[in-house]
């Protein structure tokens, strides 16, 4: 039997395996990725890759790909509420389009429609071409063992019938919401594992807007007497589009006439189109109770199934790799204990319940909507059943689905037991508005510097010590402490009024995935002990950071 070295095995090649390889190798850490399919993305089930997302991309160096995979810069970001397409409208929320946008104050980057089809592809590639990694597709995870010191797998090519014995420091397993290796850990979830059946026709037509080129949306939201039933969405913004049928009764078994059928009950009787395929799938709302055992790690959906209202399922996933990956680094690297991957579930698992908890509710808001029998109707009756329903929609809280900057830049890792607090309150936690702060957990704020240059752009590699403003502390003390213990710190001097405005503090210490980690207006006396904590040697005692961290209840609201 063939055997195989490396230092994390990762299973499933999705897009949070990939990014997972991504920053691993990135990082230079050597890892094999395998999953069991052949890469091909025949029916993609997410769209957009938010703006923290593409943050990330950014520092990999494929924003610039992600944005020119294919969507038209042209194409309205529009979303409509409407009995079909050629039929009433009730509501529309325009947001421009990508050539619109202008630069915003609290990122350098955008959210960017890039269907999984388009955006698998481009990690694929980018992880395929560095050095440390090795992707094996059409290989199945048949069992592992943890021997403490490191994970024996048995791995199986689908292809020849051969097995190769994988010999792996760390396993993370990326595969999915019907996760294998949970399962083989005994890791339960919590939440709702079928809260509405639901299947996507995938179809295509290039005459789709003939004659209604006012009504082209990337989603349109489909209402009829009985409710909400669907949602119309634009793939590739050209001839490829997703019909969504919701809450369908279980056991719904669509023959080719049926699927017919609702394509034409959306986009009208006499336009032309060709299925391509479909997708069944269940809407969960589900948070695994444990990210690890071992030194077996979950990641993405292997640890939370969300709605995909939002569009925080990938996303959120990429975050867990990005924050598992400068971790596993460093612990590989030497200069942080092992006790801080520790922190990756305390870290990870309430973003989870958070991001979990508003897809849930924000699905919950238009699979509320009434149910008006007149809705259709061309008459008085009908008309106030579609004035209603328009006075409904235009209530704010119907656009956190959409505008929900809070929660993509605003997750904090407040408390963590290697962010050392200030004292300081908390910004509010809020989905459609993002106050950017610099409080020990949060994401380090973006400041423009000049054209395409972020503050963001200092971060990934290592800590960076910022030193902000006229006559600040040399960093001298960092910079010692860290070399003591070997932990790789740059310092960057900047005196930029807006930059110090916005950190609030003269020395801001920041960590290698762009997380503050502590800040001050002095050099401590203690810099050894800061250092000491932050690279997960002298952690912060859970007990006195947040006692109640793993007590998080499914089904919180946040405000708007």
């Amino acid at each position: 039997m063939q055997e195989f070295r490396t230092k994390v095995l990762i299973v499933g090649g999705g897009p949070v395996g990939l990014a997972l390889a991504i920053e691993l190798g990135w990082r230079g850490v050597d890892n094999l990725l395998i999953d069991r399919r052949d890469g091909s993305i025949p029916l993609p089930k997410m769209n957009g890759v938010n703006a923290r997302t593409m943050e990330f991309c950014r520092r990999w160096g494929i924003a610039d790909r992600v944005r020119s995979a294919g969507w038209p810069d042209d194409y309205p970001v529009r979303l409509i509420f409407c009995t079909n397409l050629r039929g009433h409208e009730f509501f529309r929320y325009d947001r421009g389009t990508a050539l619109e946008r202008k630069p915003s104050s609290t990122t350098p980057e955008h959210f960017q429609r890039c269907p999984q089809t388009w955006f698998d592809p481009i990690l694929r590639e980018q992880a395929a071409g560095m050095p440390t990694n090795t992707l094996r597709y059409r290989s199945r995870l048949e069992r592992f063992e943890d021997h403490g010191d490191h994970v024996l797998a048995e791995v199986a090519d689908l292809d020849d019938g051969t097995t190769m014995r994988v010999i792996a420091d760390y396993m993370v397993a990326c595969d999915g919401a019907k996760s294998g290796v949970r399962s083989s850990l005994g890791i339960a979830a919590d939440g709702d594992a079928r809260l509405s059946n639901e299947l996507n026709i995938y179809f295509e037509s290039s005459q789709l807007y003939a004659g209604i080129e006012e009504r082209r949306a990337a989603m349109s939201w489909l209402v009829g007497p009985e409710g909400m039933w669907g949602a119309l969405s634009a793939i590739d913004g050209r001839k490829t589009w997703r019909l969504w049928l919701s809450q369908l009764e279980p056991g719904v078994d669509l023959d080719s006439s049926d699927k017919a059928k609702y394509v034409r009950a959306a986009i009208g009787p006499e336009t032309p189109f060709t299925v391509l395929g479909v997708l069944p799938w269940d809407r969960q709302q589900l948070v695994a109770r444990h990210f690890r055992k071992g030194r077996v790690f979950l990641c993405g959906d292997a640890v939370h199934n969300l709605t995909p209202t939002g569009g925080f399922g990938m996303n959120t996933g990429i975050q867990d790799a990005v924050d598992l990956g400068w971790k596993l680094a460093a612990t590989f690297e030497g200069w942080a204990d092992p006790k801080i991957l520790d922190t990756y579930e305390f870290e990870r698992r309430p973003v989870a319940v958070r991001n979990v908890d508003e897809a849930s509710y924000t699905f919950s808001l238009v699979s509320g909507l009434p149910k008006l029998a007149a809705l259709q109707e061309e008459s008085s009756r009908g008309a106030l059943a579609r004035v209603q329903l328009r006075e409904r929609l235009a209530q704010q809280e119907y656009r956190r689905e959409y505008v929900n900057e809070g929660i993509v830049l605003g997750y904090r890792y407040d408390p963590s037991p290697i962010c050392i607090p200030d004292g300081s309150p908390a910004p509010p936690d809020r989905v459609m508005s993002y106050q950017q702060s610099a409080r020990p957990g949060s994401r380090a704020p973006h400041v423009w510097l000049g054209p395409g240059r972020s503050t963001l752009d200092f971060f990934g590699r290592g800590f960076v010590l910022l030193r902000l403003g006229a006559g600040v502390a040399s960093g001298q003390a960092f910079a010692d402490a860290a070399r003591a213990r070997r932990v790789p710190l740059r310092i960057v001097s900047l005196e930029d009024p807006a930059v110090r405005e916005c950190y609030e503090r003269q020395l801001v210490l920041v960590r290698p995935d762009g997380h503050v980690a502590w800040r001050g207006d002095a050099e401590p006396g203690n810099a050894l002990d800061v250092i000491d904590v932050v690279r997960g040697a002298a952690p912060l005692p859970v007990a006195s950071v947040a006692p109640e961290i793993y007590r998080f209840d499914l089904g919180r609201v946040l405000p708007e």
